[in-house]
């Protein structure tokens, strides 16, 4: 990629290629007192070779660079980077930065062909790509907003308008060509990046940080802020290497943890005991697992987790319910004494309005501008401890509180796990004892805290988070809507508009979608796995779909049943889930359709082709050769044949074309191809 700079701005290009983002330019949206600017400077002064300034006459500053990427495995890729200083006399209110803004885009050959990654806010929202001629979708209420998407940001609403967190790319899958782009800095804004169509005229593209408001100092000057922008040849495969390649850009300049350690295997209490687990219940599946030992031949599980019920309140961690008898520090002991880790849930950022945290220390509460404590969500779950705060992580006091918690957690208890729920509490909007402390820094202080507490060699899974700021702090992430046991429900079909909420469904469109962010920016977990054949309503077919895509995106496999009643053929299930993982996976046709249908796995001896159906709809199953990038494992010049992974049965490859028939709704095959 060249970049080629003028006082119009940077051009961003690939040689012979139609890959263009022309004269792009930083902008700023400010206050200055009363007065608020959207300043889009004409006229860039050269400081370099490769960087520029603007100065606003009210003071504000833009320092601007940009440098080539030159070790990537791309076509080019460019670091832009940029931040604000303020040479006035008086402080500066910052709403939003712009670091590069381009209204000329060329990407492929066809802009109507064009689809987009939208990458959302935090783990539970959906994750999708759009074409020009579809509509983003966003929960229709506040209260939905503020916990299944983003409490701050609609999603835009105009066809092809698609404003995606952190990381993006666009594609034209007919030409093949792409343009992709993720912030290396993440810690300190939300950052976005956002294609607004236009009629009659070139699509902008940008990418900016959201600065909630923090005001300046005179003679201050914000963090550096930095976006990559790459481009390449995005046909088929490509586009999620694309993609993937840009999301390791970004996961190694924010030192992203557990890329290269295994996906523990585990057991969780959570979607057959719910809030209602006791310690019998933890204490029969541990005497279960131990029969089958670390790593199993049934079950391969290294951890037992002890999700939402220990706990006596929300927000006092360390008072045991009294369903837990022997106490959480005796359990832990016995769990690893049968040689598994041992895991506990928690949501360290709220606190029940009745817990002693909320009324020993109300100093430690997010207020809104009335002074009040923010109501974090709602739970009717909690409905006894409602409402719930959410624990102000700017504050020293509640910073020290939660190191002391996860220390006592993970050192004294003994629970080297430890998953932290619902952490998009810790940067609702709101006013906080740190007013320049924007909503990023807010959750990453809260993250860091906890690490510190928790010690270097604890397993910290997020859930519930706003991915970006926890890159570099937790080792896994949920990233995807909570399973159920059914594989679709009302709430997500309507509330949800088919994208956001609780269901099996939406967990798998996320997992397929955001399989690229797994060992880039984290450990990718789906979610748990139900196998069992009673209390659900998910089939035979839906649950080995399940097994299908957890297993070939190769993220944790979670179980959650009573292990205890689990029939021998659905147990069989798990051991043929595990025997899918371990490969370099890739989504084919990532950027071709709103519900990607193949999954590729490669190992050294075979590669596994899955073929899924999402929809409630039939859907053929056929599989080309050639375009998946296979033609060594699978001759198209003569006899080959594939074997269907979960029913074993052989099917030829006749023309470079594998067809496993038609899958019902919700149905999926697994093709395995051996060397």
């Amino acid at each position: 990629m060249i970049a080629d700079f003028s006082l119009a701005g940077l051009t961003l290009s690939v040689a012979d290629e139609p890959l263009m983002l022309a004269a792009g330019r930083p902008g700023v949206i400010a206050r200055f007192g009363n007065e608020r600017i959207e300043w889009n400077p004409t006229a860039l002064e050269a400081t370099g070779p490769d960087s520029a300034t603007a100065q606003h006459p009210n003071g504000l500053r833009i320092e601007w660079r940009w440098s080539e990427l030159s070790d990537v495995e791309l076509a080019g890729a460019i670091e832009v980077t940029a931040r604000l200083v303020n040479d006035g006399s008086v402080p500066v209110t910052l709403e939003r930065f712009t670091l590069f803004e381009s209204g000329g885009v060329t990407i492929g050959d066809n802009p109507r062909r064009w689809r987009t990654y939208r990458n959302s806010h935090q783990s539970w929202a959906g994750t999708y790509t759009l074409g020009t001629d579809e509509r983003d979708a966003d929960l229709p209420t506040e209260i939905g907003r503020r916990s299944g998407t983003d409490a701050k940001h609609r999603a835009p609403t105009a066809p092809g308008h698609v404003r995606s967190d952190w990381i993006s790319a666009t594609v034209e899958p007919i030409s093949g060509h792409g343009v992709a782009a993720a912030f290396t800095t993440m810690a300190d804004a939300y950052g976005f990046i956002e294609l607004r169509p236009h009629a009659g005229r070139a699509a902008t593209w940008s990418a900016w940080v959201d600065l909630d408001d923090i005001s300046l100092s005179p003679d201050a000057a914000t963090p550096w802020f930095k976006v990559v922008i790459a481009a390449d040849q995005a046909g088929g495969a490509a586009a999620d290497a694309l993609l993937r390649s840009t999301a390791e850009l970004a996961g190694d300049a924010m030192e992203a943890r557990g890329v290269d350690a295994a996906h523990p295997a585990g057991w969780c209490s959570w979607y057959y005991y719910f809030t209602k687990v006791t310690e019998a219940d933890v204490r029969a599946n541990l005497a279960v697992l131990a029969e089958d030992g670390r790593g199993g031949e049934v079950f391969g599980c290294d951890y037992v987790m002890i999700d939402d019920g220990h706990q006596a309140g929300i927000g006092d961690w360390l008072t045991t319910s009294d369903k837990f008898p022997s106490g959480m520090a005796s359990l832990a002991a016995d769990i690893r004494a049968a040689g598994f880790d041992a895991g506990i849930w928690w949501a360290p950022f709220i606190v029940g309005a009745r817990s002693r945290v909320a009324r020993s220390h109300p100093e430690w509460l997010v207020r809104n501008a009335k002074g009040r404590p923010v109501h974090a969500l709602l739970n009717p779950n909690w409905a006894r401890e409602m409402p719930i705060y959410a624990l102000d992580t700017t504050h020293p006091g509640a910073l020290e509180h939660l190191a002391r918690v996860a220390d006592t957690i993970g050192n004294e208890w003994g629970y080297r796990i430890q998953k932290l729920d619902f952490l998009f509490t810790a940067s609702l909007p709101g006013v906080r004892h740190d007013r320049s402390a924007t909503r990023a820094q807010s959750l990453r202080r809260g993250l860091e805290a906890i690490r510190d507490g928790a010690g270097e060699d604890s397993f910290l899974l997020g859930c519930g988070s706003p991915l970006g700021p926890a890159v570099g702090v937790v080792d896994a992430m949920r990233i995807g809507a909570d399973v159920t046991p059914s594989w679709n429900s009302a709430i997500a079909k309507y509330l949800g508009r088919g994208r956001h909420g609780l269901a099996t469904v939406n967990a798998l469109r996320n997992t397929i979608n955001r399989s690229v962010l797994d060992r880039a920016w984290f450990l990718n977990d789906p979610d748990c796995l139900m196998v069992r054949a009673d209390n659900t309503s998910l089939t035979e077919a839906e649950v080995r779909t399940m097994c299908t895509v957890f297993g070939l995106t190769d993220g944790m496999i979670v179980l959650s049943d009573d292990l205890t009643a689990v029939r021998a053929d659905r147990r069989s299930l798990v051991r043929r889930t595990l025997g899918l993982t371990g490969g370099d996976h890739y989504v084919a046709d990532l950027f071709e359709t709103a519900d990607p249908s193949i999954i590729v796995s490669r190992h050294a001896d075979h590669v596994d082709v899955g073929v899924v159906n999402l929809t409630d709809e039939p859907r053929p199953a056929r599989v080309e050769i050639d375009r998946l990038g296979i033609a060594e494992f699978a001759r198209t010049d003569g006899p080959a044949e594939a074997t269907e992974y979960w029913s074993g049965r052989t099917l030829g490859v006749h023309g470079g074309i594998v067809d496993a028939g038609t899958l019902a709704p919700h149905e999926s095959v697994v093709l395995r191809f051996t060397r």
